[in-house]
């Protein structure tokens, strides 16, 4: 066993008696399974799903297969072909349906059997494979998994400020999605985590105040500085953060401060992705500099070594966390403190303070509504997030 092995995968039975309910898990059948189950959940890079190609997924500990019709739309359906259990990731995307390689049983994107050559006639009428609702935004696929019709969409609204919409590569992570939300709500971590390298030097030079408001969508919080400026940073329910970051490391500050949407995706209890879209805000002639200098980037990018590789290298004591530079220095950082805490981050030996500020009245929303599925009471009615409530850097 690896120091890795060992140290990050050890910690994986924390128990629930601080807040009467498990708050990590998303698995189905479960309270915290309902509760993520409500909302779009962001699924795929939309510009890693080509037409005519299927792959499979894994979401909230279940699987799935994914695939993109020729007319461009995506349809999440089930993992396995409802005959005889094949994989439907293996088969092949006909048009905007999708035939089993077992038998060669086709269904379209609605999820109606069309084809079974070697049956009879008008068998295929009673058969069905299971579908999800599937949408795009901002270059993200989504899917809906809960029961009846799904909310409205999009999930979040696009910044209005002229700009351009970037995809910035989702990562795998090796844990659960709620230390990582967490940490989106703990602002007072750059200044220590993002030190080497400077990476988030100007939002480090003092220590914010931090508080926080439930919302209609989810929990606004707050930064207060000592100039007096206080940093807005919107967090959607369930499992997404909108806020102002500083240009990528490389960049020279082209494109300014973009607005990123960072999307945390369980994909079992151990496991979360990383989707992050994001509106940077250059026009005109400043768009060919803003590419020309992440076509660069891209190229030092793919010559690092792969980000895992240099999480593993920290977390085994190979590389120094304070020597290690690298193109995605920000999210190099992040992975290795967050997975660090385990694969599932033990609760109920903590000592919150009150920078903490934002990260304990989620706990609370998120206990209380967990709480009322386990219960059978009713549960908060979610809003769509208005347009008009954006986050600012200082205000």
């Amino acid at each position: 066993m690896t120091l890795l092995d060992s140290d990050v995968r050890g910690r994986t039975q924390p128990s629930s008696s601080r807040y009467g309910v498990d708050l990590h898990t998303t698995r189905a059948g479960t309270p915290g399974g309902a509760f993520m189950r409500q909302f779009w959940i962001a699924v795929h890079d939309g510009d890693q799903l080509p037409a005519g190609r299927a792959k499979p997924i894994r979401i909230m500990g279940e699987n799935y297969a994914i695939f993109r019709g020729q007319s461009g739309e995506a349809q999440v359906i089930d993992y396995r072909c409802p005959h005889r259990g094949a994989q439907m990731h293996l088969g092949w995307v006909e048009g905007d349906e999708i035939r089993c390689v077992y038998h060669g049983w086709k269904f379209e994107k609605g999820g109606q059997c069309t084809e079974q050559p070697a049956e009879q006639e008008g068998f295929h009428r009673k058969v069905r494979i299971g579908t999800y609702p599937t949408r795009e935004h901002m270059g993200l696929v989504f899917a809906y998994f809960g029961e009846g019709e799904p909310p409205a969409f999009p999930p979040f609204p696009e910044p209005k400020a002229e700009g351009v919409i970037e995809i910035r590569r989702a990562v795998n992570v090796p844990c659960n999605y709620l230390q990582c939300f967490e940490n989106s709500m703990d602002e007072v971590h750059v200044a220590f985590t993002h030190a080497p390298g400077g990476s988030h030097a100007k939002i480090a030079v003092d220590l914010p105040i931090i508080t926080a408001d439930e919302t209609d969508w989810g929990m606004m919080r707050y930064g207060k500085r000592k100039t007096g400026d206080i940093r807005h940073t919107i967090h959607y329910a369930p499992n997404m953060v909108r806020v102002l970051v500083p240009p990528l490391a490389g960049m020279d500050g082209v494109g300014g401060w973009p607005e990123i949407i960072l999307i945390f995706t369980p994909v079992d209890d151990e496991n979360c992705i990383w989707f992050a879209t994001s509106k940077v805000f250059v026009t005109g002639d400043q768009v060919k500099e803003y590419n020309d200098k992440r076509v660069e980037f891209a190229r030092k990018f793919a010559e690092a070594p792969p980000i895992g590789q240099v999480v593993q290298d920290i977390w085994s004591g190979k590389l120094v966390y304070d020597d290690v530079r690298h193109p995605a220095l920000a999210r190099v950082q992040d992975i290795a403190v967050q997975a660090g805490q385990g694969r599932i981050a033990d609760r109920d030996n903590e000592y919150l303070g009150r920078s903490d500020a934002g990260i304990i009245v989620w706990r609370k929303i998120l206990a209380r509504e967990l709480l009322a599925f386990a219960e059978g009471r009713p549960t908060k009615k979610w809003k769509t997030p208005p347009d008009d409530v954006v986050p600012v850097m200082g205000a």
